[in-house]
Protein backbone atom coordinates (compact mmCIF):
# COMPACT_ATOMS: atom_id res chain seq x y z
CA UNK A 1 0.00 0.00 0.00
CA UNK A 2 2.93 2.48 1.06
CA UNK A 3 4.12 1.66 -2.36
CA UNK A 4 1.17 2.58 -4.41
CA UNK A 5 0.81 5.24 -2.85
CA UNK A 6 4.82 6.63 -3.11
CA UNK A 7 4.05 6.34 -6.67
CA UNK A 8 0.88 7.82 -7.08
CA UNK A 9 2.40 10.93 -5.12
CA UNK A 10 5.55 10.53 -7.80
CA UNK A 11 3.05 10.69 -10.90
CA UNK A 12 1.25 13.31 -9.12
CA UNK A 13 3.95 15.75 -8.32
CA UNK A 14 5.81 14.93 -12.09
CA UNK A 15 2.04 15.68 -13.49
CA UNK A 16 1.97 19.36 -12.04
CA UNK A 17 5.48 19.97 -13.40
CA UNK A 18 4.87 18.51 -16.60
CA UNK A 19 1.75 20.83 -16.85
CA UNK A 20 3.74 23.80 -15.49
CA UNK A 21 6.40 23.64 -17.82
CA UNK A 22 4.59 23.25 -21.03
CA UNK A 23 7.28 25.44 -23.26
CA UNK A 24 10.94 26.33 -23.47
CA UNK A 25 13.76 24.75 -24.57
CA UNK A 26 17.21 23.44 -23.04
CA UNK A 27 19.54 22.68 -25.31
CA UNK A 28 22.41 19.75 -24.75
CA UNK A 29 25.42 21.94 -24.15
CA UNK A 30 23.11 23.98 -21.68
CA UNK A 31 21.55 21.28 -19.96
CA UNK A 32 24.88 19.78 -19.46
CA UNK A 33 25.96 22.45 -17.28
CA UNK A 34 22.50 23.18 -15.67
CA UNK A 35 22.94 19.88 -14.27
CA UNK A 36 26.09 19.60 -13.17
CA UNK A 37 25.33 22.88 -11.66
CA UNK A 38 22.24 21.40 -9.40
CA UNK A 39 24.48 18.40 -8.75
CA UNK A 40 26.70 20.66 -7.17
CA UNK A 41 24.06 22.46 -5.30
CA UNK A 42 22.72 18.89 -4.14
CA UNK A 43 26.41 17.82 -2.50
CA UNK A 44 26.63 21.39 -0.86
CA UNK A 45 22.95 21.37 0.82
CA UNK A 46 24.08 17.63 2.07
CA UNK A 47 27.45 18.47 2.97
CA UNK A 48 25.79 22.00 4.81
CA UNK A 49 22.82 19.55 6.58
CA UNK A 50 25.57 17.04 7.83
CA UNK A 51 27.81 19.79 9.19
CA UNK A 52 24.53 21.43 10.97
CA UNK A 53 23.34 18.52 12.71
CA UNK A 54 26.87 17.08 14.04
CA UNK A 55 28.33 20.07 15.45
CA UNK A 56 25.18 22.38 15.70
CA UNK A 57 21.67 22.17 17.97
CA UNK A 58 18.43 22.41 15.43
CA UNK A 59 18.09 25.88 14.38
CA UNK A 60 15.46 27.22 11.79
CA UNK A 61 18.72 27.46 9.84
CA UNK A 62 18.70 24.88 9.03
CA UNK A 63 15.06 24.98 7.26
CA UNK A 64 16.65 27.09 4.39
CA UNK A 65 18.67 24.12 3.12
CA UNK A 66 15.98 21.67 3.38
CA UNK A 67 13.40 24.26 1.85
CA UNK A 68 16.52 24.55 -1.02
CA UNK A 69 15.72 20.76 -2.17
CA UNK A 70 12.68 20.71 -3.29
CA UNK A 71 13.42 24.07 -5.45
CA UNK A 72 16.70 22.16 -6.72
CA UNK A 73 14.28 18.90 -7.50
CA UNK A 74 11.84 21.51 -9.48
CA UNK A 75 14.70 22.98 -11.17
CA UNK A 76 16.10 19.65 -12.05
CA UNK A 77 12.96 18.33 -13.36
CA UNK A 78 12.10 21.55 -15.48
CA UNK A 79 15.48 21.63 -17.21
CA UNK A 80 14.78 17.71 -17.79
CA UNK A 81 11.84 18.38 -19.77
CA UNK A 82 12.85 21.35 -21.47
CA UNK A 83 15.56 19.01 -23.05
CA UNK A 84 12.66 16.65 -24.22
CA UNK A 85 11.52 19.86 -26.07
CA UNK A 86 14.28 20.42 -27.83
CA UNK A 87 14.70 17.16 -29.19
CA UNK A 88 10.96 17.88 -30.49
CA UNK A 89 9.62 15.42 -27.81
CA UNK A 90 6.73 15.64 -25.01
CA UNK A 91 7.67 16.46 -21.46
CA UNK A 92 5.75 13.38 -20.52
CA UNK A 93 8.77 11.37 -21.40
CA UNK A 94 10.32 12.08 -18.41
CA UNK A 95 8.67 9.60 -16.66
CA UNK A 96 10.58 6.77 -18.57
CA UNK A 97 13.77 7.96 -16.42
CA UNK A 98 11.18 6.39 -13.71
CA UNK A 99 12.18 3.41 -14.90
CA UNK A 100 15.07 1.29 -12.99
CA UNK A 101 18.20 1.00 -15.40
CA UNK A 102 16.03 2.48 -18.35
CA UNK A 103 16.48 5.74 -16.92
CA UNK A 104 20.34 5.45 -17.33
CA UNK A 105 20.09 4.95 -20.85
CA UNK A 106 17.31 8.13 -21.33
CA UNK A 107 19.95 10.55 -19.38
CA UNK A 108 22.44 9.10 -21.66
CA UNK A 109 20.82 10.39 -24.15
CA UNK A 110 19.69 13.30 -23.40
CA UNK A 111 23.60 14.78 -22.75
CA UNK A 112 24.40 12.90 -26.43
CA UNK A 113 21.80 13.16 -28.59
CA UNK A 114 21.78 16.82 -30.62
CA UNK A 115 18.94 19.26 -30.38
CA UNK A 116 16.42 20.43 -33.03
CA UNK A 117 17.76 23.08 -34.99
CA UNK A 118 13.76 23.62 -36.24
CA UNK A 119 11.24 25.83 -34.80
CA UNK A 120 8.98 23.60 -32.90
CA UNK A 121 5.90 24.03 -30.46
CA UNK A 122 7.70 24.46 -27.84
CA UNK A 123 9.75 27.35 -28.75
CA UNK A 124 9.58 30.35 -27.13
CA UNK A 125 11.24 34.01 -28.15
CA UNK A 126 13.34 36.02 -25.98
CA UNK A 127 11.75 38.99 -24.53
CA UNK A 128 12.02 41.11 -27.57
CA UNK A 129 10.88 44.61 -25.81
CA UNK A 130 14.20 44.42 -23.44
CA UNK A 131 15.98 45.04 -26.72
CA UNK A 132 14.27 48.07 -27.20
CA UNK A 133 14.24 49.83 -23.76
CA UNK A 134 13.65 53.76 -25.47
CA UNK A 135 11.77 52.15 -28.14
CA UNK A 136 7.37 51.48 -27.77
CA UNK A 137 6.19 47.74 -28.90
CA UNK A 138 3.21 46.47 -30.31
CA UNK A 139 2.42 43.12 -29.56
CA UNK A 140 -0.28 42.05 -32.16
CA UNK A 141 -2.61 38.39 -31.80
CA UNK A 142 -5.64 37.42 -33.46
CA UNK A 143 -8.49 39.10 -31.17
CA UNK A 144 -6.02 41.68 -29.05
CA UNK A 145 -2.89 43.53 -29.01
CA UNK A 146 -0.60 45.01 -25.99
CA UNK A 147 1.11 48.24 -26.39
CA UNK A 148 3.39 48.94 -23.56
CA UNK A 149 1.28 46.43 -21.31
CA UNK A 150 -1.86 47.39 -22.03
CA UNK A 151 -4.60 45.32 -24.14
CA UNK A 152 -6.70 46.33 -26.80
CA UNK A 153 -9.26 44.21 -27.94
CA UNK A 154 -9.66 44.14 -32.02
CA UNK A 155 -11.90 42.94 -34.76
CA UNK A 156 -10.68 43.05 -38.04
CA UNK A 157 -13.19 42.43 -40.65
CA UNK A 158 -11.98 43.02 -44.75
CA UNK A 159 -9.53 46.36 -44.14
CA UNK A 160 -10.74 47.84 -41.40
CA UNK A 161 -10.31 47.35 -37.90
CA UNK A 162 -12.74 47.84 -34.92
CA UNK A 163 -10.58 49.00 -31.79
CA UNK A 164 -12.68 48.96 -28.49
CA UNK A 165 -10.77 50.81 -25.18
CA UNK A 166 -12.20 51.06 -22.17
CA UNK A 167 -13.52 54.42 -21.17
CA UNK A 168 -12.01 54.03 -17.00
CA UNK A 169 -8.69 52.41 -18.56
CA UNK A 170 -5.38 54.80 -17.91
CA UNK A 171 -4.72 56.65 -20.71
CA UNK A 172 -1.61 55.87 -23.13
CA UNK A 173 0.45 56.90 -25.74
CA UNK A 174 -1.44 54.65 -28.15
CA UNK A 175 -5.16 55.32 -26.76
CA UNK A 176 -4.19 59.14 -26.73
CA UNK A 177 -3.30 59.20 -30.40
CA UNK A 178 -6.46 57.18 -31.70
CA UNK A 179 -8.87 59.65 -29.43
CA UNK A 180 -6.61 62.65 -31.04
CA UNK A 181 -6.71 61.65 -34.61
CA UNK A 182 -10.13 58.90 -35.23
CA UNK A 183 -13.57 59.21 -34.47
CA UNK A 184 -14.80 57.58 -31.23
CA UNK A 185 -18.12 55.67 -30.68
CA UNK A 186 -19.19 55.16 -26.93
CA UNK A 187 -20.81 51.77 -26.08
CA UNK A 188 -21.48 51.08 -22.56
CA UNK A 189 -18.11 50.82 -20.64
CA UNK A 190 -16.02 50.70 -24.15
CA UNK A 191 -15.10 53.75 -26.82
CA UNK A 192 -14.84 52.12 -30.43
CA UNK A 193 -12.96 53.24 -32.92
CA UNK A 194 -12.85 52.02 -36.96
CA UNK A 195 -10.06 52.44 -38.62
CA UNK A 196 -8.07 50.80 -42.11
CA UNK A 197 -5.78 48.79 -42.60
CA UNK A 198 -3.84 51.39 -43.93
CA UNK A 199 -4.24 53.78 -41.39
CA UNK A 200 -3.24 51.40 -39.19
CA UNK A 201 0.04 50.98 -40.80
CA UNK A 202 0.20 54.56 -40.24
CA UNK A 203 -0.29 54.77 -37.01
CA UNK A 204 2.48 52.13 -36.16
CA UNK A 205 4.77 54.17 -38.38
CA UNK A 206 3.52 57.42 -37.00
CA UNK A 207 4.25 56.10 -33.01
CA UNK A 208 7.16 54.33 -34.31
CA UNK A 209 6.31 51.03 -32.65
CA UNK A 210 8.16 47.98 -33.01
CA UNK A 211 5.74 44.91 -34.06
CA UNK A 212 6.13 41.85 -32.68
CA UNK A 213 3.45 39.11 -33.47
CA UNK A 214 2.17 36.51 -31.46
CA UNK A 215 4.96 36.71 -28.67
CA UNK A 216 7.07 35.01 -31.14
CA UNK A 217 8.09 37.11 -34.12
CA UNK A 218 9.86 40.32 -34.57
CA UNK A 219 9.34 42.42 -37.78
CA UNK A 220 12.66 43.76 -38.43
CA UNK A 221 14.23 45.26 -41.95
CA UNK A 222 10.97 43.78 -43.58
CA UNK A 223 11.36 40.42 -41.99
CA UNK A 224 9.35 38.42 -39.61
CA UNK A 225 12.80 37.01 -37.88
CA UNK A 226 12.48 34.94 -34.21
CA UNK A 227 15.00 34.79 -32.17
CA UNK A 228 15.88 31.85 -29.75
CA UNK A 229 18.30 31.72 -26.60
CA UNK A 230 20.49 28.82 -26.63
CA UNK A 231 23.85 27.23 -25.19
CA UNK A 232 23.53 30.92 -23.23
CA UNK A 233 23.49 32.96 -26.66
CA UNK A 234 21.08 33.50 -29.37
CA UNK A 235 20.28 32.52 -32.74
CA UNK A 236 18.09 34.02 -35.11
CA UNK A 237 16.11 32.32 -37.27
CA UNK A 238 14.38 33.11 -40.94
CA UNK A 239 11.34 30.91 -41.78
CA UNK A 240 11.58 30.76 -45.69
CA UNK A 241 7.54 29.81 -45.74
CA UNK A 242 6.54 33.51 -44.27
CA UNK A 243 9.64 35.83 -45.59
CA UNK A 244 11.09 36.05 -49.09
CA UNK A 245 15.26 36.14 -48.69
CA UNK A 246 17.61 36.15 -51.48
CA UNK A 247 21.41 36.08 -51.09
CA UNK A 248 21.48 39.63 -51.98
CA UNK A 249 19.18 40.70 -49.02
CA UNK A 250 20.68 38.35 -46.53
CA UNK A 251 24.19 40.62 -47.13
CA UNK A 252 22.34 44.23 -47.11
CA UNK A 253 20.82 42.65 -43.59
CA UNK A 254 24.69 42.02 -42.32
CA UNK A 255 23.05 39.52 -39.88
CA UNK A 256 25.81 38.61 -36.62
CA UNK A 257 26.47 35.12 -35.94
CA UNK A 258 27.29 31.72 -38.16
CA UNK A 259 25.49 30.96 -40.83
CA UNK A 260 23.36 27.49 -41.68
CA UNK A 261 21.03 26.93 -43.74
CA UNK A 262 18.20 23.94 -44.56
CA UNK A 263 15.17 23.31 -46.55
CA UNK A 264 13.02 26.02 -44.46
CA UNK A 265 14.80 27.65 -42.01
CA UNK A 266 17.98 30.05 -42.77
CA UNK A 267 20.04 30.33 -39.12
CA UNK A 268 22.44 32.80 -37.63
CA UNK A 269 23.35 31.37 -34.60
CA UNK A 270 25.69 31.59 -31.00
CA UNK A 271 25.65 35.12 -31.26
CA UNK A 272 26.86 37.42 -28.08
CA UNK A 273 24.38 39.66 -26.31
CA UNK A 274 26.59 42.89 -27.02
CA UNK A 275 26.71 42.06 -30.86
CA UNK A 276 22.89 41.14 -30.79
CA UNK A 277 22.37 44.24 -29.77
CA UNK A 278 24.21 46.71 -32.11
CA UNK A 279 22.76 44.52 -34.78
CA UNK A 280 18.79 45.22 -33.16
CA UNK A 281 19.52 49.01 -32.99
CA UNK A 282 21.05 48.98 -36.36
CA UNK A 283 18.30 47.25 -37.88
CA UNK A 284 15.70 49.28 -36.04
Amino acid sequence: MEYVISISVTLAIYGVVIKNVDSGRCSRYEFIIKTLMIIGLYIICIVMLVIHFTFFNISYFVFLFLFSIPVIMYLSLKYTIQRFHDLDLSGWYILLKLIPVFSILVTFYLYCKKGNREINEYDTAIDYKKLFKDRHCINIHDKFFIVDNEAYQYERYLNKYTINISKYGSETLFSAYLQKNYRINEININKKIEITDVEFSNLIKDLDLIIIRNSFYIDLINLEIFIRKEDFKYTIILDKNINEVSKESLEASAFPGAFYEDNRYIYYSKIDRNDLLMWVKNAA
